[in-house]
Formats: structure tokens, C-alpha cells, sequence
């Protein structure tokens, strides 16, 4: 049985040691590959799979061999992503019923621990996938992706209880700052939410206001934080051997 991705909830007062993740975002299989062998040898502890930068995501079969290949040259935990278009993603040539049907194929093949789905996508989606990741084993990451503002703390809480009624095994909020004041809106709602619901929280703000949150997300509550290995999925994504460097100095300071 999959062992999901394995993040940690915050035990009280006590701050998390966030896991670090980098995305992989080639188009092709050898820029796939070429990523995998640049940063199979660091100690990364999940790469996921940004696999709307893909460009032959609607070859199903493709796709489940190279999660597959993935899986076996990094020998780490795989989080299976399609970032929509309105939340930040790749404009794709497959509809949604057929993002579904990929998403499905993925959880049936047992070659991936987690899966990233929107919070904007379909209920009845959300809940026949999650039904099918859980007998698998693999977590279902309920995401909300904000590339314009950060919201109101009532709405960032707002989202956050939502994944946990949809059955959310991960909640994850991403925001833009406009200033170094959005991002402390952000933490708010981190510590207070990761004290509050019964799941591991990720979250971070993005740009060059954010990176703090990408670093110190921890302190706060955040489980997860993302790093670049060759390419960045997002503003203001650090480099992973920076990331890795602070938060070996917060965890031995703190």
C-alpha cells in the first residue's frame, strides 16, 4: 500500500520541519530525464510532476511510463500536478473530463503518492478522485493558487476549511503578495489554521515579497515548501540548495 507523502501536522507550539519538493517541468521525456539526473543525487525529499508543462500529456500511456521512470531513478515520493491555466498552469490541448481520466490512470497505477486537484475543480470530480486515491494509499493535495493578490484572512481560512470538508488529506494556499504585509496575513493564517484543522498545511506566498514564506513557512505551520532545481514553477522560487541550507540553520537553532 502507497505511504501518501507523509507530512507532518503541527504538534502544538512546536515548529515543522518543512519537506522540500522540487518541481519538474519538461516538456519533453529528455528534458524530463535530464532534469531527474541533475537532481537524483540531492537530498530532495518529493519531486513533483508538473505535468501540464508536458508537452505530450494526452498520451496516457506516455505519461504513466515516465511517472513510473520517475519514481524509479529518484527513488523519492512523486506529487502528480496539473496546474490549471486560471490558477497559474500551461495552457493544455486535453478538456477536463480527459484531465480526469489522466488523473485516473495515474492513482490506478500506483506509481505516485499524491496528487495535486484544485479546490475550483468539479466536486463531484474532487470526490470520485480522492475516492480512488484513498483506497490507493495516496494523498490528495486540495490547492487554491492566487497569482493576482492575497486574500482576506476570513477568505484564506475559508478555502483551507473547505479542503478539509472535501476530504483533503494536504491543504494548500498559494497568494501573491503586494507587500511584506501580505505576507504576514499569510503567516496568520498558517499558525492559527495549522493549529486548527486535522491535516497538513502548506502554504506560501510568491514573488520576490514571498520568499521569505518559503524559507521560514515552517515556523508557522507549513509542511511543504517548493525549490527550484533547474527551472522555477513559480515566482520566487529559491534555489534548492539554498533552501536546504536555511533550513538546516532554523532547525538547529529553534
Amino acid at each position: 500500500m502507497n505511504e501518501g507523502l507523509q507530512l507532518a501536522v503541527r504538534d502544538n507550539d512546536k515548529p515543522i520541519d518543512p519537506k522540500v519538493c522540487v518541481p519538474l517541468v519538461g516538456k519533453s521525456h529528455e528534458a524530463l530525464q535530464h532534469e531527474m539526473n541533475q537532481l537524483k543525487r540531492t537530498t530532495v525529499d518529493i519531486f513533483e510532476w508538473r505535468v501540464d508543462h508536458f508537452e505530450n500529456i494526452s498520451d496516457v500511456n506516455m505519461v504513466v511510463r515516465i511517472a513510473e521512470e520517475i519514481q524509479r531513478e529518484t527513488k523519492r515520493p512523486l506529487l502528480f500536478t496539473r496546474r490549471s491555466e486560471a490558477e497559474g498552469g500551461q495552457r493544455i490541448p486535453i478538456d477536463e473530463a480527459q484531465v480526469v481520466k489522466l488523473y485516473e490512470a495515474l492513482i490506478t497505477s500506483g506509481y505516485v503518492h499524491g496528487v495535486d486537484i484544485e479546490l475550483r475543480q468539479a466536486e463531484k470530480d474532487i470526490f470520485h478522485l480522492s475516492k480512488q486515491a484513498n483506497q490507493q494509499g495516496i494523498d490528495v493535495v486540495l490547492s487554491y493558487h492566487n497569482f493576482t493578490e492575497t486574500p482576506s484572512e476570513q477568505v484564506l481560512e475559508e478555502k483551507l476549511n473547505a479542503a478539509v470538508e472535501r476530504g483533503a488529506d494536504v491543504a494548500k494556499v498559494a497568494v501573491m503578495p503586494q507587500s511584506l504585509a501580505d505576507v504576514l496575513t499569510l503567516f496568520r493564517v498558517t499558525e492559527k489554521m495549522s493549529r486548527n484543522i486535522p491535516i497538513p498545511l502548506i502554504s506560501m506566498a510568491m514573488g520576490e515579497n514571498g520568499m521569505v514564506s518559503r524559507l521560514a513557512g515552517g515556523v508557522f505551520g507549513s509542511a511543504l515548501t517548493f525549490a527550484s532545481g533547474i527551472q522555477t514553477s513559480a515566482p520566487g522560487q529559491l534555489p534548492v540548495a539554498d533552501v536546504e541550507q536555511v533550513l538546516r540553520i532554523l532547525n538547529r537553532n529553534m
